[in-house]
C-alpha cells in the first residue's frame, strides 16, 4: 500500500494510538495519520489487522476495549517502547438496530460496554501517559472520541446505540473540562459521523433487506444518500481527515467540542 508516508507532515514526531483500526473508518484513519507523519500503534480484536499494520509500517497490538487489563497492557507497552503518547483515537464501536422493546439487557450492556465503557477505559488508562507527554509538547496532547449523529439526537430502533453514543458526547466534555482544570494539557473532542459507507454501517441495512422492509441494498444506500445535503453518503476518508486535524497542533484551541461529520445533515431543520 502506497500511503505517501515520509514521516514528515502535521503529525510528524507524534505517537498515535487508534482503536478499532482493522477496517472501515479506523483503517482509513490509520492510513491518513501515517500519511501525515505519525508513528502509529493500531489496536483491534481482529488479528488480521496486523496485515494492514505491516503495510503501513505501524505496530499492531491486540486489544479488547472492554477489558481493563488489556488497556493496562497496551499502556505499559507504549510507555516502554515509545516513552510518549501524543494522541488517542477511541474509534472502536458496535452498532445495533433493534426495537427498544425487543432489546435485551445483554444487548444493551454489550453496546454500552464496547462504545461507552471502552472509551472511558481508554481515557482512564492512557491519560497519565498523555499528560506526561504533554509537559514537553508545545500544544499538549489530544484525545478524539467517536460518537455519532445518533449521539446528538434520537433515532427509532437504535435506542442502545443512541444511549451509548450520547454518553460518549458528555463523557468527552466532562473529561475536557476536568483535564483543563487539572492543568494536564490534554484536549478531548468528539466526532459525530452520519452514516458512513462501511461494513458496520451496512449491517442494519442488510437486516432491513433480510426482513423485506427494503427491497435491496442498492435501494437502502440510495435512500441514505438522498437524505444527505449534497446527495451522497459519507466515505471513511471524509472522517479520517477531521480526526487527523483534531490530533494535530492546528486544533490546539479546540477542547470539549463535538464535530458532526455529516455534510450538514444535522444542520437541517427537523
Amino acid at each position: 500500500m502506497d500511503t505517501g508516508a515520509s514521516r514528515t507532515g502535521p503529525l510528524s514526531g507524534k505517537t498515535i494510538l487508534v482503536t478499532g483500526a482493522g477496517g472501515g473508518i479506523g483503517a482509513e484513519i490509520c492510513v491518513e495519520v501515517v500519511r501525515q507523519g505519525a508513528d502509529l500503534v493500531m489496536t483491534d480484536i481482529a488479528d488480521s489487522t496486523a496485515t494492514l499494520a505491516n503495510e503501513l509500517g505501524a505496530r499492531y497490538l491486540g486489544l479488547d476495549v472492554t477489558r481493563a487489563e488489556d488497556w493496562a497492557r497496551v499502556a505499559s507497552w507504549i510507555e516502554e517502547e515509545h516513552g510518549a503518547l501524543h494522541g488517542l483515537v477511541n474509534n472502536a464501536g458496535l452498532i445495533l438496530m433493534k426495537p427498544l422493546l425487543d432489546t435485551t439487557l445483554e444487548d444493551y450492556r454489550r453496546i454500552d460496554a464496547v462504545n461507552n465503557e471502552g472509551t472511558f477505559l481508554g481515557i482512564r488508562s492512557l491519560a497519565p501517559l498523555l499528560a506526561k507527554t504533554a509537559r514537553d509538547a508545545l500544544h499538549g496532547t489530544s484525545i478524539v472520541n467517536f460518537s455519532s449523529i445518533y449521539g446528538l439526537g434520537g433515532q427509532p430502533f437504535f435506542a442502545a446505540y443512541c444511549a451509548a453514543k450520547g454518553a460518549i458526547r458528555l463523557l468527552t466534555k466532562a473529561a475536557a473540562l476536568e483535564f483543563a482544570q487539572l492543568g494536564l494539557r490534554i484536549r478531548v473532542n468528539s466526532v459525530h459521523p452520519g452514516p458512513i459507507d462501511t461494513p458496520l454501517a451496512r449491517e442494519p441495512l442488510e437486516e432491513l433487506v433480510a426482513q423485506g422492509r427494503i427491497d435491496s441494498m442498492a435501494t437502502a444506500l440510495a435512500g441514505l444518500a438522498a437524505s444527505y445535503p449534497g446527495g451522497r453518503m459519507g466515505q471513511p476518508d471524509d472522517v479520517a481527515g477531521v480526526v487527523a486535524f483534531l490530533l494535530s497542533d492546528a486544533a490546539r484551541f479546540l477542547n470539549g467540542v463535538e464535530i458532526p461529520v455529516d455534510a450538514g445533515f444535522t444542520a437541517k431543520a427537523q
